[in-house]
């Protein structure tokens, strides 16, 4: 998300610096060329001065133009100017470039970029030309006016980056704390100042937040209290139950009683485990999740002999070499003892379990040999008290809420539950937990 964010204002930052780039760009051929005829009309006018002057001067002495302009004090002005012969050539100059005619006045561009006008004497097949003193004063007006562009794209750029950086500022802040409200802090919200671009989005998102937070504490007392509420009837139940099997005789009727007492323990096994998963799956989990170094070998070999000394399946057991890493105790005894219980619950003679350690994860693996889960029932099995028609029933022993507690624990250790089959024909369940190190912890093996 943060990619494709930061994807998309490059986009944006990138499509305005070249939208501000072309236009500075048609603003300085429009400004070239306003400019461009603005300095020729100014250059002839001045010109055209020069000319009558000269021309009054040469009518007042009565001179012909070859004796004038030989003896007239043309370095008074700031112009060049010299007579030529209009059959000598059709150019003024040399490599002239003709621009246009104003009042029968050529006007030409020189190879320096200097202005050339051609006046044509009366009564005479002649012309003076009047051409700018060369200075570098147009050189210093393109660096002005290049300053001048450059300072007014640097304005725009301050002026349209500010806003939209301060825009991805708080569009990032909102997806963090989508981010950290995803990750179960519920109680997280969007601060309404640092955010004042997007204030109806993060109402609205506060608001949300709110009412599921709301909900999830509601659920939370209410899972959290069943169990507590239930317990003292059921107690009283078996109380009850005890005391009519000591009065009662016949065997019918006791193992009616005997019955209802196992339906109690039943409903107190379901109680303890909506508790048990209640708790994991809190957003504060009400388990001490402190992280010990763990032989995680020698752990899940102890788990295994627990179960299997109640249990009739065989479990054949592989693992690594002694493998040893950073985790709370509490919550893989959750994952792998629910793993464990369900393969037991649905195998028909083998339950098969490895713990191998890969590069960054440590893979627990459980499999059995019973009917296998299909496919597509893989979303179905995680959900609490979900049940699968064909192939695991409640008949197999379980309550439904097993795997949900496993999947519920290994979220708390970073990881994750893959269903899929296995080779011995049932269900296989890989347990990945990510590797992590604290030297300073105590080593607990079993």
């Amino acid at each position: 998300m943060n990619n494709r964010l930061t994807s998309l204002f490059s986009h944006i930052y990138i499509s305005i610096v070249v939208v501000i780039c072309a236009c500075i760009l048609l603003t300085a051929w429009l400004t070239s060329i306003f400019v461009y005829q603005e300095k020729t009309a100014y250059f002839y006018n001045n010109t055209m001065q020069v000319y009558q002057e000269l021309e009054a001067q040469r009518n007042d002495v009565l001179m012909n133009a070859d004796d004038f302009y030989q003896r007239a004090e043309v370095d008074s002005y700031n112009y060049n100017i010299e007579k030529i012969s209009l059959l000598k050539s059709l150019s003024p100059c040399q490599e002239c470039k003709y621009i246009k005619t104003i009042n029968k006045v050529d006007i030409y561009m020189q190879k320096n970029n200097e202005y050339l006008a051609v006046y044509r004497l009366r009564s005479a097949i002649a012309a003076i030309t009047i051409s700018e003193n060369f200075y570098d004063e147009r050189v210093e007006d393109d660096i002005i006016l290049f300053g001048t562009f450059a300072f007014m794209l640097f304005l725009i750029a301050i002026n349209l980056y500010w806003p939209i950086r301060k825009l991805q500022i708080q569009i990032n802040h909102l997806v963090e704390i989508n981010h950290a409200f995803g990750r179960g802090n519920l109680n997280i919200r969007v601060d309404l100042q640092a955010t004042s671009l997007l204030n109806g989005l993060s109402i609205s998102f506060n608001a949300m937040a709110k009412a599921i937070n709301e909900r999830v504490d509601e659920g939370e007392v209410f899972a959290q209290a069943l169990p507590h509420e239930v317990r003292t009837p059921l107690s009283r139940i078996q109380l009850a139950v005890g005391l009519l099997k000591k009065d009662l005789t016949r065997r019918k009727h006791i193992e009616l009683l005997d019955s209802i007492d196992d339906y109690v323990d039943g409903m107190v096994e379901l109680s303890e485990q909506i508790t048990t998963f209640s708790r994991v799956s809190a957003k504060y989990s009400h388990y001490n999740c402190d992280e010990q170094s763990i032989v995680i070998t020698d752990f899940i070999q102890s788990r295994i002999a627990l179960y299997q000394t109640h249990n009739s399946i065989d479990v054949n057991y592989c693992a690594d070499d002694e493998i040893i890493m950073n985790i709370s105790p509490m919550y893989l005894r959750l994952a792998f003892d629910n793993l464990l219980k369900n393969m037991l619950n649905y195998a028909q003679s083998t339950v098969k379990v490895s713990v191998v350690q890969l590069a960054n994860t440590i893979r627990i693996t459980v499999e059995d040999d019973g009917p296998g889960i299909l496919p597509e029932n893989y979303h179905k099995i995680f959900i609490p008290f979900a049940r699968l028609d064909n192939s695991r029933s409640r008949n197999s022993g379980g309550l439904g809420l097993g795997l949900s507690i496993a999947k519920s624990a290994a979220k708390c250790l970073g990881g994750q539950i893959a269903p899929s089959v296995s080779q011995l024909g049932g269900a296989k369940f890989e347990l990945m937990i990510p590797v992590q190190r604290k030297e300073s912890s105590p080593v607990l093996k079993s």
